[in-house]
C-alpha cells in the first residue's frame, strides 16, 4: 500500500484545506490541534473557523488558559453548542498545566485520561501534532477506508485494521489529515468523484461489482419533549441558574425550568413544580425548539416579587446585563419570547 499512501501525500500537498490550525507555525502546536478538534466535534468547520481565531487571540496557549475563568470560556463558546466540551476544555487545560508544565503529553494512552479527550481525539493530537505512527478514524476517514477496501462501515474493528495497512512509512499527521480531505470534498457521503480521487486505482469499492451499501445509517428517532420555564422579576433585575448536574447546557446560566418530560403535564402540575411558592400567570404562546436529539415544547410562568430570595446556584440579574453572561443560543429564544432579548 505504499503507493496509495505516497499517491494520497502527494495529492494532499498541492490540494490540502487552507485551515488556521494547519498554518506552518500552528500544525505542530499541540494547543492547536487539541482546540480545532474540540471544536470541530459534531461541529462543522465553516462554523468552526470564526470562533477557532477568536478563541486563540484570547487565551494562545494552554497555560493562558487554564487561568482563564470558566464564565469567560463559556461566553467565548456561545453559538456553538455541546458546552461539555468546553467545560472540559477548561479542566483539561488545568491539568496540563499542573500535571505536565504547560506541555502535552504525546502518548496515545496519557492524552486519553485527559478530560474531554476520547480514543479519536487522542489519535488526532499524537498523529498531527507528534507525528506518531497512528490515525485518528473520524467519520471521513471512517468512509474513506471503508471503501478502500469495500468493507461495511459499521464494522469498526475491521476498519480500524485496514487503516493501519495504509499507513505510511513517515508523515503519518499528513496523511490522517490527507484522508480527513479526500474524505470530505471528493469521497464524500453521498457522492464519490472517483475520477479526480488520486487514489481510486487502489479502490476496492470502484472495481467491486459487490458494493456495500453504506450509506443505510440508522437515523436516531427525534424525541418530543415538555418543559416548563419560570421567570422570576424583581424590579429591573430578573432570577437566572446555573444549570449543574446536567448534559444538556451544562454550566451556561438559564432562567429556571423543570427537568424534561416525555409528556405534557397540568398547569397546576407545573406550578406546583416550581422553585418557589408565588402568584404564577401563564404566558401566552408555546416556544418549539429543535436540540440535540430533542425537540421542545416550552411553555411560560412568569411570576413578580418585591424582595430578592436566593437560590441555590442562581443570581439576579439586570435585564440589560443579560448580554454580558454566557448563555445558550435556547435561552436566548426563551428571552426572546419573554420580551427580554
Amino acid at each position: 500500500m505504499t503507493n496509495l499512501s505516497y499517491s494520497l501525500l502527494f495529492w494532499y500537498k498541492k490540494n490540502k484545506r487552507d485551515l488556521p490550525w494547519r498554518r506552518k507555525s500552528n500544525i505542530k502546536n499541540p494547543y492547536f490541534v487539541w482546540l480545532s478538534e474540540i471544536m470541530l466535534q459534531q461541529t462543522t468547520v465553516k462554523t468552526v473557523l470564526n470562533y477557532y481565531e477568536k478563541f486563540i487571540i484570547k487565551w494562545p496557549n494552554v497555560k493562558s488558559l487554564s487561568k482563564a475563568k470558566l464564565d469567560n470560556v463559556l461566553f467565548s463558546w456561545q453559538g456553538l453548542g455541546y458546552y461539555n466540551r468546553a467545560i472540559n476544555l477548561h479542566k483539561c487545560a488545568k491539568i496540563i498545566s499542573k500535571n505536565y508544565n504547560g506541555n502535552f503529553p504525546n502518548s496515545v494512552k496519557l492524552l486519553s485520561e485527559l478530560p474531554g479527550i476520547g480514543e479519536y481525539t487522542a489519535k488526532a493530537i499524537s498523529s498531527i501534532a507528534f507525528n506518531k505512527r497512528t490515525i485518528g478514524i473520524d467519520v471521513n476517514v471512517s468512509r474513506v477506508v471503508s471503501r478502500i477496501f469495500n468493507l461495511d462501515i459499521n464494522n469498526k474493528k475491521k476498519i480500524e485494521i485496514a487503516s493501519l495497512r495504509i499507513l505510511p512509512e513517515k508523515n503519518y499527521g499528513n496523511f490522517m489529515q490527507a484522508m480527513m480531505d479526500l474524505g470530505s470534498t471528493i469521497c464524500t457521503k453521498k457522492k464519490i468523484n472517483c475520477d479526480i480521487c488520486p487514489i481510486s486505482k487502489y479502490c476496492k469499492y470502484k472495481k467491486s461489482q459487490n458494493k456495500y451499501h453504506i450509506f443505510n445509517f440508522i437515523k436516531k428517532k427525534i424525541q418530543c419533549k415538555f418543559l416548563y420555564v419560570y421567570l422570576i422579576e424583581c424590579k429591573d433585575k430578573i432570577f437566572l441558574q446555573k444549570r449543574v448536574d446536567t448534559k444538556l447546557l451544562a454550566g451556561l446560566m438559564a432562567i429556571p425550568e423543570t427537568k424534561l418530560y416525555d409528556n405534557k403535564f397540568t398547569l397546576n402540575t407545573a406550578k406546583n413544580m416550581a422553585p418557589m411558592k408565588l402568584n404564577w400567570i401563564t404566558v401566552p404562546g408555546i416556544l418549539r425548539y429543535n436540540i440535540s436529539s430533542y425537540k421542545l415544547e416550552i411553555r411560560f410562568l412568569r411570576a413578580k416579587i418585591k424582595k430578592k430570595v436566593d437560590i441555590q446556584y442562581g443570581r439576579w440579574i439586570k435585564k440589560n446585563r443579560i448580554n454580558s453572561l454566557p448563555i445558550s443560543t435556547l435561552t436566548k429564544k426563551i428571552l426572546s419570547h419573554l420580551g427580554l432579548f
